[in-house]
């Protein structure tokens, strides 16, 4: 939060007739350019945003254009469907080294599907208690976890957050707030990583870190990579893009 943000305000205002830019450049003329996050907003403990902060978790994609890096660029590390890849962790499943859609399309859905049509299928599974999919919970233990980690009025994360629940919103629960612990964890890493470097933590988007990036760092791209892919729950696929603004970020292959 003591950061400032670095804004293209010249771009907003060429935009400025669309009335999502409108309103956004008028907000921002009467609050710090800044992000200060709020760690005790949800009950899972996933991370909201204080009042008179840039709103980083719900900027319209439209906008990301005028956010700056004040270094060379951005580079964002993003894992690959965390919060299943949670799931899978908790079901006490290896996790895949590819994309996890990709992974289903192989080892679950025999049938011919698209990539989004797959991701539209398991999401769907995951988030209604009542769905049933017997080729996903062969291996995306729902029912395993919840008997593990639900006592029936209260869930209880591996990293010891007690959420008073009830049945329907157990499952969301157990996987959001551990998720949200695993990345900050990794986040908090990458951030002791880059003591004394020009390079520093710009701002985090759910499961998604992003760099202010100096490119006199650049060796130490893949040692980042690595420590934020090995987690508690171990190796998870990790994506990263890199862009002159982040609204224009584009895969990096290393």
């Amino acid at each position: 939060k003591h950061q400032k943000l670095k804004l293209d305000l010249d771009f907003l205002k060429f935009r400025s007739f669309e009335p999502y830019m409108k309103s956004l450049l008028e907000r921002l003329c009467k609050i710090r350019p800044r992000i200060a996050y709020n760690p005790y907003g949800t009950v899972t403990g996933r991370l909201g945003i204080q009042s008179g902060s840039f709103p980083i978790l719900n900027v319209a994609r439209e906008a990301r254009r005028a956010i700056l890096p004040s270094n060379d660029c951005f580079v964002e590390l993003d894992f690959n469907a965390a919060e299943l890849r949670v799931l899978l962790a908790l079901s006490g499943k290896e996790q895949p080294d590819i994309d996890i859609h990709e992974w289903n399309a192989k080892n679950i859905f025999k049938e011919e599907l698209k990539r989004d049509e797959i991701k539209k299928k398991t999401f769907s599974w995951l988030y209604n208690p009542k769905a049933i999919n017997k080729s996903l919970e062969m291996c995306y233990n729902k029912k395993y976890v919840l008997e593990k980690y639900f006592d029936g009025n209260y869930v209880n994360t591996i990293f010891d957050r007690k959420i008073r629940s009830d049945d329907h919103h157990a499952l969301n629960y157990i996987i959001q707030s551990t998720t949200s612990d695993l990345f900050l964890k990794q986040a908090i890493k990458i951030s002791k990583l880059l003591k004394g470097k020009k390079t520093n933590v710009a701002f985090t988007i759910h499961d998604s870190l992003v760099l202010d990036f100096s490119l006199s760092d650049k060796p130490m791209v893949k040692g980042l990579l690595e420590e934020f892919s090995n987690t508690e729950l171990g190796n998870f696929k990790v994506n990263i893009s890199g862009g002159k603004n982040f609204g224009d970020m584009k895969e990096m292959k290393l």
